[in-house]
């Protein structure tokens, strides 16, 4: 039997056809962008649809062409972005995004009706404007017609599913990333719904992650080629499945995974909080089960942002040679990461990124290295917040495009000061999907054995830290941390606005 995965980014949808040992048989990807905009970020929907059926197509010319069976297509999502819908699925306004920050302020008016502590043991989330329900608001104060009209509001997983389904439906781990869920029932929760002001109806029915939510839609049928009898499986948040995709399966296991921005996740049999609301606790991806979180908003897309801009070339090769000549901290220049403000450990929405120490011997070499080493510091401090909680973790299994540069691999286990094992497959999303799929069609019993019977315990490569570059990193680290608590951030963002 034969599997569709579908993995929806923030820069690029792929589409990937995997047989039942885990093997990749072919695999159609198309490349999108947001619309950025000082605190505001967008999207057009209609990049996700139109990618959707191009990328089902020539999956779809592939199976014909080899005369493939499919059963199913899983279905994995970027999280916390709105879309509102009327009841034929047409968007009335462009997405908003979940790097969108243009409802920070409304969260001051939640504050006064409940504490961010109470909101946080309800949720197992911090009150940002980063999830969906402050954007919702947005939508309703400011947008008033469009919220109005709008029979759904939904996110960009709910959004596909849609199109392949034509039904309005989402999972525990796209609604845990909504501040209007209760993490322990995982259920919508009536008093934070009315907190925020929104009408429930215009929520999405809940089911499990790994549900069957029904069979390819007969007109996505005729545009794609795929047969109408394939079923839809919603896996779940993309970074919930690249937990799976990373054997994060069981307690004392940890994962960072690294694309648009950084995320660094652990398992957990049991909702766990931080008393100073700084690691998240969020549905898992493994119905039950819960996984503690700690992201950043702007990491692999920094990386990228340096080399259009200051590269010009179309591949990596050139900026990754100049990094490893930079040398191990980047001859003094620092990076603070917070291109689009600062998630774990900091939650500032107004935080803003800033190169430090530089002088006229600087390199841009040394700038696109202290941009990998600025990530894994601020991932290094995400770790060490979820070890609080989960206790000592002595690798951390790592993953996403920027791993397959062994510089940055390195890089992590120096910062880390632990060993870190990067897995056969990049693509820990599709993978996790993959194993998720496999148990909800009922070809395993449980994850763990799906995982060990497809990939096995055995990482590609591992990398040990290196002493002497540990101590340099912890006062690097140490320099960083003193210099984002020196900024006044608002008004350095008051600034900002003047230019």
């Amino acid at each position: 039997m034969n599997y569709i995965i579908v993995d929806v980014g923030t820069q690029s949808l792929r589409s990937i056809l995997f047989d039942n040992s885990g093997k990749e048989l072919f695999s159609a990807q198309k490349s999108y962008s947001a619309m950025y905009h000082d605190l505001e970020v967008e999207q057009d929907p209609r990049t996700w649809k139109d990618t959707l059926i191009q990328t089902l197509k020539n999956v779809g010319d592939y199976v014909q062409a080899n005369q493939i069976d499919v059963v199913s297509i899983s279905v994995t999502s970027q999280r916390a972005s709105i879309i509102p819908v009327n009841e034929y699925g047409k968007y009335l306004y462009n997405a908003i995004t979940w790097q969108d920050r243009r409802s920070y302020k409304l969260t001051d008016e939640i504050l006064k009706k409940m504490s961010l502590k109470d909101i946080y043991y309800k949720t197992g989330l911090r009150l940002d404007s980063y999830f969906s329900a402050p954007k919702m608001m947005w939508l309703k104060k400011h947008q008033k017609d469009v919220y109005e009209s709008a029979y759904k509001i939904i996110g960009v997983q709910d959004y596909v599913v849609y199109h392949l389904t034509r039904r309005f439906v989402t999972d525990h781990t796209q609604a845990a990333r909504t501040l209007l869920m209760n993490i322990e029932s995982f259920s919508w929760d009536d008093e934070l719904i009315n907190l925020f002001e929104l009408d429930k109806e215009k929520l999405c029915d809940l089911v499990e992650p790994g549900s069957i939510v029904g069979n390819l839609d007969k007109l996505m049928s005729e545009k794609t080629g795929l047969s109408s009898t394939i079923k839809i499986i919603i896996a779940g948040g993309d970074q919930q499945c690249a937990a799976i995709g990373l054997n994060v399966l069981k307690p004392g296991v940890v994962e960072a995974n690294t694309g648009t921005g950084s995320f660094i996740l652990g398992y957990s049999e049991e909702p766990k909080f931080d008393d100073k609301i700084r690691v998240l606790c969020t549905a898992s991806a493994i119905p039950g089960k819960w996984v503690l979180e700690a992201g950043m908003l702007t990491s692999g897309n920094i990386y990228s942002w340096f080399k259009k801009n200051f590269y010009d070339v179309d591949n990596y090769e050139l900026i990754n040679k100049e990094v490893k000549e930079s040398g191990v901290g980047a001859r003094g220049v620092m990076l603070i990461p917070h291109f689009k403000g600062s998630a774990a450990p900091y939650w500032n929405p107004l935080s803003r990124g800033m190169f430090f120490n530089t002088s006229l011997e600087s390199s841009r070499g040394d700038f696109a290295r202290a941009i990998l080493e600025g990530i894994s510091i601020e991932m290094s401090q995400n770790i060490r917040l979820i070890e609080e909680l989960i206790g000592y973790v002595e690798i951390v299994n790592i993953a996403g495009g920027l791993t397959v540069f062994d510089e940055f691999n390195q890089i992590q286990a120096d910062v880390f000061n632990k060993a870190v094992a990067v897995y056969e497959s990049a693509e820990a999303t599709a993978m996790g999907a993959l194993v998720s799929t496999l148990v909800s069609l009922g070809e395993y019993q449980d994850h763990l054995a799906a995982y060990q019977a497809l990939f096995g315990e055995t990482a590609q490569k591992r990398y040990h830290s290196v002493s002497e570059h540990v101590h340099k990193y912890i006062t690097i680290r140490k320099i960083i941390r003193q210099l984002y608590h020196a900024i006044d951030d608002a008004q350095l963002y008051q600034y900002l606005k003047l230019r």
